[in-house]
């Protein structure tokens, strides 16, 4: 989907780009726009027969939400890091450029992961290959959060550790509902002084999470490649950030948890404060995707109008679980 934030670029500078980032002369080139995201404008290259991806962060003048600055640093930190660390299928790293010279902000090429997201071919998928590929997903989601840190945070904010979930958590929404605020964001039936009463109450559920560790948080169908019916990696790691593993879109995505996920990543229970963790997560999902509508001046009133009564859902389920 195309949003203001998207900062597309002529050929000749892509040529530019890709000339730095290979250096080689061209003999062949061609750069497709790719439609994923809100954020980041992303290319998929193909330069001399080589393909590869390019992803530009937005101009500095567009007002991004608090948490969405210096994505790309990020992403290019975080595949260096999770590189380091663990074996699982992820791009490398190819050119990561902050000079603004060619381009006038910072942009990233790294390797394409061969084969097409899960959400577009995951219904040519028999049941059995979707449920080995959810297992991976598992496995892979796993060993991500097996990375651990000594405090909470978002690594390109340093502004945001602290040493306790609660009090990063509290940040995070508290960011968020700002955000809202400061765009004049009407949320129908709740007001924000309601829904940060509703989130502070909410702290010591938070900080039932002792232990920080690395968090994809953006695991969606989107950002799962298949090839030949298998997994064959996973993408986007710009919101990566060190806290609950429950975050993971997986557990607190939208609808039920996959029964095949938790086969992979090993889980098979949850406690009373596990599950308020996962509806409080659940509410930050729906309330990110209420409150970044003005920020990415798309026009879909459906949308916003789906995620309202997602939101609302979601709020009324928490009211629930703080009950029992």
């Amino acid at each position: 989907m195309n949003s203001i934030s998207k900062f597309w670029q002529t050929e000749d500078t892509l040529k530019q780009m890709v000339v730095k980032a290979t250096g080689e002369q061209l003999h062949s080139f061609i750069a497709k726009p790719l439609d994923g995201g809100f954020c980041n404008a992303v290319y998929l290259i193909v330069a001399n027969d080589k393909e590869m991806v390019l992803k530009i962060a937005p101009q500095e003048h567009i007002k991004m939400m608090s948490d969405e600055y210096n994505l790309l640093l990020n992403e290019a930190q975080m595949l260096d890091s999770i590189k380091q660390n663990i074996s699982i299928p992820i791009p490398q790293v190819l050119l990561h450029d902050t000079s603004c010279t060619i381009c006038e902000s910072p942009y990233l090429f790294i390797s394409k992961i061969e084969g097409t997201s899960l959400d577009k071919i995951g219904q040519s998928l028999t049941d059995q290959e979707r449920a080995q590929v959810k297992y991976r997903v598992g496995e892979i989601t796993a060993q991500i959060n097996s990375i651990q840190n000594s405090q909470f945070g978002r690594p390109q904010l340093p502004k945001t550790f602290t040493s306790s979930n609660g009090e990063f958590m509290l940040g995070v929404f508290r960011m968020l509902l700002d955000d809202g605020l400061a765009k004049d964001l009407d949320i129908p039936d709740i007001s924000y002084e309601e829904l940060w009463n509703l989130i502070c109450a909410n702290k010591d559920t938070f900080d039932d999470c002792k232990q920080p560790c690395l968090v994809h948080s953006d695991l969606w169908d989107g950002n799962i490649m298949i090839s030949n019916n298998k997994l064959s990696g996973i993408i986007d790691f710009e919101r990566c950030f060190w806290g609950d593993y429950l975050m993971e879109d997986d557990f607190s995505g939208f609808g039920d948890i996959n029964s095949d996920f938790l086969k992979g990543y090993g889980k098979t229970s949850f406690t009373k404060l596990e599950r308020r963790r996962i509806s409080l997560y659940r509410l930050w999902r729906r309330l990110v995707m209420t409150i970044e509508t003005p920020y990415r001046q798309y026009n879909d009133d459906d949308r916003f109008h789906w995620i309202i009564g997602e939101l609302k859902m979601e709020i009324e389920q928490l009211k629930k679980l703080m009950c029992q």
